[in-house]
């Protein structure tokens, strides 16, 4: 059911949609109050010293972002590529794009749950020279879940889950690819961390980017998103780590986490402070378990 919901909801122009966004925002915030005591404890924390005022008016806005966001989302999954390319603007791309007449170029993308990151999974896709292969976390919701994959690999991107990336790539090392992750999330108790400071408060990173990087010597860049208007984005691409051989895992994840955190204060309205990001405290993460390796890999419909 829900993947059909998603489907009538992107069947809409976007025009229209948006007035649909607008009533998300008030369910969200003002109705079923989802995750508001979230948001304002992760917000005081990240931003401490601002006025209740500024609190109140980011967290609109934040809301008024999400529902906006979710419907270009679902619009994505049926967005020409034309308009795609129209409203995600590049800035620096040339180190992964590359003449007919040349090898494709790799690399490694690490971002953050900032902007439109659906948009920003399939306009890279577009723009890379080597085919992309983006970690996702499967959805619980198998109907949103199918939604997702459909969206994220219409233009060529091969889907896969964070435990079986080392395999893939293992499989694929002879070809160049452009590897895509959305390195904010908290790792989960199995999972090794690296701690360190991020947005004024304690939080764990993991590790696997910058492995990762370490098998493939693949340069590492950084994704920004800057939002220039509703459904229109500036995409940049700085460079992290152009030979991860002369950065440490640890430097690597530390450089990533500065420029996540230049990126959310430039625009906090924008990045996904219903997450719970900071559950979770150090000591907790520093005890790890071995998981078995899955190979749950999904390649474009």
């Amino acid at each position: 059911m829900t993947y059909w919901l998603y489907r009538t909801i992107a069947a809409l122009p976007l025009a229209y949609a948006y007035h649909l966004s607008t009533v998300i925002a008030w369910l969200t915030q003002s109705v079923v109050k989802y995750r508001v005591k979230t948001v304002d404890r992760n917000l005081r924390a990240a931003f401490p010293g601002e006025t209740d005022e500024w609190y109140l008016t980011t967290r609109k806005r934040f809301y008024k972002q999400f529902a906006e966001v979710a419907i270009e989302s679902l619009y994505g999954w049926r967005i020409p590529k034309a308009e795609l390319e129209e409203r995600m603007k590049l800035v620096g791309w040339e180190p992964l794009q590359a003449s007919s007449e040349t090898t494709p170029k790799p690399g490694i993308l690490l971002s953050i749950h900032h902007g439109n990151w659906e948009w920003l999974m399939q306009r890279a896709s577009l723009a890379a020279s080597a085919p992309l292969d983006g970690v996702y976390k499967p959805l619980h919701d198998k109907g949103a879940d199918r939604f997702a994959l459909e969206s994220r690999g219409r233009w060529g991107a091969t889907l896969v889950t964070m435990k079986a990336m080392g395999r893939h790539v293992l499989r694929n090392r002879r070809k160049p690819r452009v590897l895509a992750l959305l390195a904010d999330q908290a790792p989960g108790k199995r999972e090794t961390a690296h701690w360190t400071q991020f947005m004024n408060q304690p939080a764990g990173f993991f590790l696997g980017p910058a492995t990762l990087a370490n098998i493939t010597q693949y340069p590492v860049y950084f994704v920004r998103g800057k939002r220039l208007n509703r459904g229109y984005y500036e995409v940049e691409l700085i460079e992290i780590c152009r030979e991860p051989g002369t950065l440490s895992q640890e430097a690597l994840i530390e450089r990533y986490v500065e420029l996540a955190e230049e990126t959310i204060r430039s625009e906090p309205e924008s990045y996904l402070w219903s997450n719970r990001r900071w559950k979770r405290s150090p000591p907790q993460a520093t005890l790890t378990e071995s998981g078995a390796v899955s190979d749950e890999i999904q390649s474009n419909p």
